[in-house]
Formats: C-alpha cells, sequence, structure tokens
C-alpha cells in the first residue's frame, strides 16, 4: 500500500499535463501511486502521459462523464493510506505531499490543508487565510460556520491530503449538475471528521485562466450551486442544515456577480431563507452586515453589492 494516492483526472489536456506530471514524480515523498483518469480525451494527452516512463503511474482511460466522475474512477482503482487530487493544469511544490503527509501523522489528522498559490497571467497571490493549527472538531456545526462557510476550511479538494479510512464510500458528484463537485464532496466529508490540520504554506499552485472550469458560464454556475445547496439541505443531517444554510447564503451572494440571474435568486424566497439562517449563526460583524444588507435593502442595492464584493468566499 502506497502512502499516498495521487489522483489527476484530465480531459484533453495535453498542454500541461506534462507540467503537472513531473511536479508529481518529483515529490521527496517516494511512496506514492499516480492514477490518471483520461476522461475521454480527443487530443494527445494519453500518449503523454504513457510517455512518462514512471513506473508508479498509471492511466485509466474512460468516456467523457465530468471530472467528479473520474475522480471515483481513481478513488476506486488506488490503494493509497491517503488521497490528493491534483488538476491536470496545476502543479505542486516538490515538498507538499511529505509535508502534508508528516502533518497528517504526527497530528493523527483526517483531513491536512494547505495554503493555494493562485497564478495569474498577470500576477500570482496566496488564497487562503494564513492557518497554521489543527482543529478537534466536536461540534460539526460549529465547525462549517467558523472554517467552511468562511471558506478558511476551502471549497477545493486539490490542496488536501485526506485519509481513505475516513472518506469510506463518499464519492463526487455530477459535475455537469452542480458545477462544484468539490464543494459538495466537503460538506459531505466534514460529518465523516475528526481531526483536521491547516499548513498556511502555499504548496498547491492553481493555475487560473479564463477557459478554466472555474470561470464558466456565470449562469450556468450559479444555477449549479443552487442546486448543490438545495439537494445538500434536504437530506443533511440536522446539525449541518444550519451551516450549510450559512454557506450557501455566502457562496450564492459572492458566484450572483456577473449573472442576469442574480435579481431573481435575490429576489427568491429561498435565498432568503438562507440569509435568515444564517443570521442567527456563529458569523462576525462584517459578515453579519452583510448578509442584513442582502436580506432587507432595495433589489437595487443588494444588485450593486453582490457585485462589488462579488468573487471567491473568502474576501
Amino acid at each position: 500500500m502506497a502512502k499516498v494516492s495521487v489522483i489527476i483526472p484530465v480531459y484533453n489536456g495535453e498542454k500541461t499535463i506534462k507540467r503537472c506530471l513531473d511536479s508529481v514524480t518529483a515529490q521527496t515523498l517516494a511512496d506514492i501511486e499516480i492514477i490518471v483518469v483520461n476522461d475521454g480525451s480527443t487530443d494527445g494527452t494519453a500518449d503523454i502521459v504513457t510517455a512518462q516512463g514512471d513506473s508508479r503511474i498509471r492511466l485509466f482511460t474512460v468516456p467523457n462523464g465530468g471530472q467528479g466522475y473520474a475522480r471515483n474512477t481513481g478513488m476506486d482503482a488506488s490503494s493509497g493510506e491517503y488521497y490528493a487530487f491534483i488538476d491536470a493544469d496545476d502543479e505542486i511544490e516538490k515538498d507538499m505531499l511529505e509535508k502534508m503527509y508528516a502533518a497528517a501523522k504526527s497530528n493523527d489528522a483526517d483531513v491536512v490543508q494547505c495554503n493555494i498559490f493562485d497564478i495569474y497571467p498577470d500576477g500570482c497571490r496566496v488564497q487562503l487565510p494564513l492557518l497554521d493549527e489543527t482543529v478537534e472538531i466536536t461540534d460539526r456545526g460549529a465547525y462549517a460556520d467558523k472554517y467552511f462557510a468562511t471558506c478558511r476550511h476551502s471549497y477545493e479538494v486539490c490542496n488536501k491530503l485526506i485519509k481513505r479510512e475516513t472518506v469510506g464510500t463518499l464519492r463526487f458528484g455530477d459535475t455537469k449538475k452542480y458545477f462544484s463537485e468539490d464543494l459538495l464532496f466537503n460538506l459531505e466529508l466534514i460529518s465523516r471528521v475528526r481531526r483536521v490540520t491547516f499548513i498556511a504554506d502555499p504548496l498547491y499552485l492553481y493555475y487560473q485562466s479564463e477557459t478554466s472550469h472555474l470561470h464558466k458560464n456565470a449562469d450556468e454556475r450559479l444555477a449549479g450551486l443552487r442546486l448543490l445547496f438545495r439537494d445538500y439541505i434536504a437530506d443533511a443531517p440536522d446539525d449541518m442544515k444550519g451551516a450549510a444554510a450559512y454557506t450557501a447564503a455566502m457562496v450564492l451572494s459572492y458566484s450572483a456577480a456577473d449573472c442576469a440571474a442574480a435579481r431573481d435568486m435575490l429576489a427568491g424566497g429561498e435565498f432568503k431563507g438562507y440569509l435568515k439562517t444564517a443570521l442567527k449563526r456563529g458569523c462576525g460583524v462584517k459578515r453579519r452586515l452583510f448578509l442584513a444588507v442582502l436580506l432587507y435593502a432595495p433589489l437595487g442595492v443588494k444588485v450593486k453589492l453582490v457585485k462589488l464584493y462579488g468573487g471567491r468566499g473568502q474576501k
């Protein structure tokens, strides 16, 4: 059994997959397996993966089903003690897996999260708050209020090392249906986790581009996120329903910035319900003010507010 199973879904990634794989095969933690799931690519991706010539790499080719289902294929084919999920257009620092595995073992952590270095064509920035701590989860709702709704526990899986035993049978949802299968996976994962270790160092290099999944059609993205929260909250454990509504209020408001459908969402009863629940949770003064304006202000003010503060949920 390898210490870490690195799972890389890829669709038409011939321009970036070698860069990604080079960063993974160069890891200072050598005891890893690398599972590349070719999600129905029609370019030269498979040939590039095969040409790497590293015995730790295994390539699986499946019909195109989206990133979530491709990750599930990788999980089912893996045997490592921990999962690491890397996107095919990104890179990782050479000591990322070693540092995260050491933190997982020394802290008996179910999840280890490092920071992310966002790389844009015109510059770079550290994405997340600088946290260096281990958190024992005794109240899942309170943890989600403090860490998840505020994006301290980020919605990505690419910057996490996750214990296989903790994940169990949990798998990713449909990327094409929900847009952010990472967010849904993390929400569901919280109910299984005892301890999370945060590392402030940005060890994951996240290349941002206008063609990436994150920047696809804004209205489709918003519709997928609304469906995600609706479905999750309907079946969520009782101690997670309120925290999920708080998270929905934050994520949907930040995601509505460039959407033609923003006015309908902001005026709708479902979103107002999220806001009312969120205001009863343990949110800070600035977020409470932000949410209160979105609930009680005239619609035109609400639209201007989400445009002003639109972007990632940790702002």
